[in-house]
């Protein structure tokens, strides 16, 4: 019987379609959560999560009821590799502890009930839950110009601030406000987690 002593060259590593190829360990062992808010710009939220985890976040994502409008949940369940969460739950997860809660996009609606303690949904539950905890929060806005200039967006974002969330704003672009790259967002987001 002969034997097959054809050497086999390695290809390349093979990673699994819901896997990620591992950046750094900046945020190894870190629970955030993506609260993500309807609008054109929720559908950019994948490529923030995908990011974050490449930096080894566990990353968990929360719906209000206007994203099903422009995007259904498994492409965030592809990204998260977990459920989304769409509705309060007995097992409260908009409750949990998370080491950090990023709203994005952050919408003027979503905005303006955080800043009034308003809890009509589960991702205003989780930033209200999150806000009482005084845990760390950030807001990445993205909108149309007009509604940015709202006189309420600076109001109601100062006093956000003042209760010690953070905001990452891009610049005007095409007269409207745009999610920055998950680059930017994984940058703040590191930031903010070395904060003490």
């Amino acid at each position: 019987m002969k034997k097959n002593n054809k050497i086999k060259t390695a290809g390349p590593k093979r990673i699994k379609d819901r896997a990620v190829e591992i950046k750094s360990s900046d945020l190894k062992g870190k629970q955030i959560a993506l609260a993500i808010c309807g609008g054109i710009a929720c559908v950019e939220t994948i490529k923030i999560i995908r990011e974050l985890r490449r930096s080894q976040a566990e990353v968990t994502a929360f719906y209000t009821p206007e994203v099903k409008k422009f995007m259904t949940e498994l492409p965030v369940e592809w990204a998260t590799g977990k459920s989304v969460i769409t509705e309060p739950q007995a097992n409260v997860d908009h409750l949990e502890s998370f080491d950090l809660v990023i709203v994005v996009p952050a919408t003027l609606n979503t905005i303006a009930k955080s800043a009034l303690g308003l809890s009509d949904n589960v991702v205003t539950l989780l930033i209200s839950s999150q806000i009482g905890k005084k845990g760390k929060m950030l807001f990445v806005p993205a909108m149309n110009w007009s509604l940015k200039q709202h006189p309420l967006f600076e109001t109601y974002s100062n006093l956000l601030m003042s209760w010690g969330t953070e905001f990452l704003i891009s610049q005007q672009e095409e007269d409207r406000i745009k999610i920055p790259s998950p680059e930017e967002v994984l940058l703040k987001t590191i930031q903010i987690l070395k904060q003490q």
